[in-house]
């Protein structure tokens, strides 16, 4: 196995190249991202010359932009961020029942105390959890992506109506990296062809993003501050801890139930894949750990409650034995059904065309147009 002469990813990830150095093409799309994402003194006035923007626009507007929110660290800093750049943002939070208690009163906390209205769209938890096993059955990495599509459906269900243009989003590649396609892909299509072969229940309060609703909503903007900001997520912690009464749910995205299951639990057990690869390599690039630091934090396996599991086991009304057979279950991907990746290869040009116009990342037309 060949390790990346920066980072910890390796030859045996999906996807992955090295240069002549020995440097990884992860490390090579996050030096292009420096470059395109200045921090400092140029980062902040892009940013804040962005933000006056979306004033601009959002004025005479009950409010002038959607903001998601979770309770986690990144989105409540970000949210803070905003309100003391003065925009007039709507919180907006999808919630399909696994919220953590933690989560829930730090969302509160943040907009309470920063007076910023917050908008939940509760999913029927019961199709969720169908949605959830249908996923377990497919046997396939992306369990967790349902949420996620979910969650950018009602961002532009809510741009719409109130007529936005901009929404805001608490992700940082310098904290979080890029996971690898073999790792995780989403789509609308691929969340429907999942489900009508393995679910029992209608997708009745589920947000799904199919193609055309997307390109109808593609030109509304997404801003990622984090993006050309300086963020240590320890300093930030204690800033909410301190300012706020903010609380540490215990992991990377453990405040939410179900995505602490899956990257805890099934895709180490089941998959063979864990994700602290991704983040802690973008940690040392960024410069907040040391590679010995990292590798020696990656050594020790994340550590899962037995107790957590059959509660995880109750909530998806899974006995032991079914759960038994999922876990066994061969190992399948993507392109065992229907997605939308064919059309994003096909249409690459156009999807190119977006990429320069700043409708879509680059992570994703690196990941998907290919």
């Amino acid at each position: 196995m060949k390790q990346c002469t920066r980072c910890l990813m390796h030859s045996d990830m999906p996807n992955i190249t090295f240069d002549k150095k020995g440097l990884c093409s992860y490390c090579q799309l996050h030096d292009s991202m420096e470059k395109q994402y200045p921090t400092g003194k140029e980062g902040r006035d892009i940013l804040e010359s962005l933000v006056e923007k979306v004033k601009d626009e959002g004025k005479n507007k009950p409010y002038d932009c959607i903001v998601g929110v979770s309770g986690g660290c990144d989105s409540s800093f970000m949210l803070y961020r905003l309100k003391m750049m003065e925009l007039n943002p709507l919180a907006v939070n999808f919630n399909n029942g696994w919220a953590t208690d933690i989560s829930i009163s730090n969302m509160n906390k943040m907009c309470d105390q920063l007076d910023v209205d917050l908008y939940t769209y509760n999913m029927d938890e019961e199709e969720f959890n169908d949605i959830s096993r249908s996923f377990l059955q497919a046997s396939v990495p992306d369990a967790d992506v349902p949420s996620d599509i979910a969650i950018a459906a009602l961002y532009y269900k809510m741009l719409q109506k109130y007529d936005l243009d901009y929404y805001f989003c608490g992700h940082s590649f310098r904290t979080e990296g890029t996971v690898p396609l073999g790792w995780t892909y989403m789509d609308g299509k691929y969340i429907e062809s999942v489900h009508k072969q393995f679910g029992k229940l209608p997708m009745k309060t589920f947000l799904n993003l199919d193609i055309d609703f997307w390109l109808k909503n593609i030109h509304r903007t997404r801003i990622r501050p984090l993006y050309y900001l300086s963020y240590n997520k320890e300093d930030v912690k204690t800033f909410l801890s301190d300012s706020f009464g903010w609380q540490w749910y215990g992991g990377h995205h453990h405040e939410h139930k179900y995505t602490k299951f899956v990257k805890t639990y099934l895709l180490p057990k089941k998959f063979g894949i864990d994700k602290r690869y991704v983040e802690f390599s973008a940690l040392i690039r960024s410069g907040n750990i040391t590679k010995e630091q990292a590798l020696k934090r990656i050594s020790t396996p994340e550590e899962v409650d037995p107790g957590f599991v059959s509660y995880v086991k109750n909530r998806l009304n899974l006995s032991d034995s079914e759960f038994d057979k999922i876990m066994a279950l061969p190992i399948k991907s993507y392109k065992d059904y229907e997605t939308y990746k064919e059309y994003f290869i096909k249409n690459r040009d156009m999807f190119k065309d977006m990429l320069d116009k700043g409708y879509i990342p680059r992570t994703f037309f690196e990941k998907y147009c290919s």
